[in-house]
């Protein structure tokens, strides 16, 4: 197991490397030790980037932890122990090939998590059954929104849109449910047997004493029965190593969110559990966010984070922000709510050392993170009319300026990695496409799919964002849309 590894995420995965790099230079703990299951499917992944793949679900009936050591992952494990690198988890190699900046095989290996199981995957080796230390399930579709970039096989309002209307008009017609079907990623109905869901629960006990993190997400997870089973699961189970979390649009029926509230209160009241995460995805400010993610109410968000945060005791909450061209005109202003969440809500506390001096400390509980939306690609970054990249500018500005300083600061402001992370994106949104047929048919899709989105759910683009008006109305002049 490596030892005094950084807590700073951004030093932890430097320090990572050499010590990987002693084991096999393709070496990722994710492979082993980080679990993606989507439960409606039958489908996993180890990290988010590769792609997913069937679970074989004989298997599964018994040995449920077959749900996680799947066939395809065991020969990658081999691959990468050999020093050969699998072809699913090419944007890390990519980034590595570059030689600019850590890719995700460092952050991912020297997360807390991971480091927990090193010796048990050495013990392992690449065709053991290893239960991961990092868990992320989704139990199901069922969503309350419709997000622009979401699909059918993840959110159910997706699924009445495309049942109801088709899919939508872009030059290959997006969402199509029989496509989803085809391929295998559309999701159990909810009615029939789910053979994934029920291999979990019998592989849970098991499981739950092992794992340093637990994600819950969707579809919306405060819609599912699932989600508070293992909550209560936890109020009668102390873990206080383990650290859990959920993803959620933070906008569900006020009895669930009571529900949930409720039970995270006593949750961390307790101390039954070492940390509790609430994830909230949201991608710009105010209407502009409402439309991103139709069916939010961007008020009723604020009023749940302030409402988690005021009642839980230290419950933390991370905003998800996937950066998208739709984001850049707001995002700075989203940006400034999360500082002022921070500045009342992050934790500010002084004592007493042994000689009577004032010593100040505290930590933060509202944190942000600003993952890149690569797909689809008229809705990428890269997409954003070179004019309007100073919106983006302007935001890393605002988060440099208001920087995390611990005790100058009285903890709040954005860390250092955060503020990389996001001048990543942007980087990533000034390459802009590499080809002009690319460039062309973004622009195109970009008019068809929200011209279709305004008529099925009696939306106004242009009103909605005045920035990107002219850049509408000159792509659906230029491709006679």
């Amino acid at each position: 197991m490596p030892e005094n590894i950084s807590v700073d995420p951004q030093t932890a995965a430097t320090q990572i490397i050499p010590l990987l790099d002693e084991l096999s230079p393709s070496m990722c703990m994710a492979k082993w030790l980080w679990s993606s299951i989507h439960l409606t499917t039958g489908l996993t992944n180890s990290c988010f980037l590769p792609p997913l793949h069937k679970i074989d679900a004989k298997e599964i009936k018994n040995n449920p932890s077959a749900l996680h050591n799947t066939k395809e992952k065991k020969e990658q494990r081999a691959m990468m122990l050999k020093g050969e690198k699998p072809a699913g988890c090419a944007s890390c190699w990519k980034v590595e090939e570059q030689g600019k900046q850590l890719s995700d095989r460092a952050y991912r290996s020297s997360e807390p998590w991971a480091q927990a199981g090193w010796n048990d995957v050495l013990n392992k080796g690449a065709f053991g059954d290893i239960d991961p230390t990092y868990l992320e399930v989704n139990f199901n579709h069922a969503c309350n929104l419709a997000c622009s970039y979401c699909s059918p096989h993840l959110s159910s309002k997706w699924a009445e849109d495309i049942e109801k209307n088709g899919p939508y008009p872009t030059k290959v017609p997006h969402n199509s449910i029989e496509y989803f079907k085809q391929i295998g990623h559309y999701p159990i109905p909810n009615k029939d047997h789910n053979p994934y869901v029920e291999a979990f629960w019998n592989w849970w006990p098991t499981l739950y004493p092992k794992l340093k993190h637990f994600r819950m997400t969707g579809g919306e997870p405060l819609l599912d029965k699932n989600t508070f089973r293992v909550l209560d699961y936890v109020v009668n189970n102390d873990r206080p190593d383990l650290d859990m979390s959920i993803t959620t649009n933070a906008c569900v029926p006020e009895k669930n969110w009571n529900r949930f509230v409720d039970t995270v209160s006593f949750i961390t009241e307790y101390k039954k559990l070492n940390s509790f995460r609430m994830f909230v995805s949201v991608d710009g400010y105010g209407d502009q966010a409402e439309y991103m993610r139709h069916g939010l109410n961007f008020d009723t968000l604020l009023n749940n984070v302030r409402n988690y945060l005021a009642r839980t005791d230290g419950g933390l909450v991370t905003f998800i922000i996937t950066l998208n061209m739709l984001s850049m005109p707001s995002v700075k202003r989203l940006m400034q709510e999360i500082l002022e969440l921070q500045k009342i809500y992050n934790v500010k506390k002084t004592r007493r050392d042994d000689a009577g001096k004032l010593i100040s400390y505290g930590y933060h509980r509202v944190f942000v993170d600003t993952p890149i939306l690569y797909h689809p690609e008229w809705q990428s970054l890269k997409l954003l009319p070179k004019q309007l990249h100073y919106l983006g500018d302007e935001c890393l500005e605002f988060m440099k300026a208001n920087k995390d300083g611990l005790r100058d600061t009285r903890w709040t402001g954005f860390k250092e990695h955060q503020i990389n992370r996001f001048s990543r994106a942007l980087d990533y949104m000034k390459q802009g496409f590499d080809t002009e047929e690319k460039q062309q048919d973004a622009e195109e899709n970009f008019v068809r799919f929200f011209q279709a989105h305004d008529q099925r759910r009696n939306t106004d683009f242009c009103k909605i964002f005045p920035e990107l008006k002219g850049s509408f109305i000159e792509w659906k002049t230029k491709y006679n849309v």
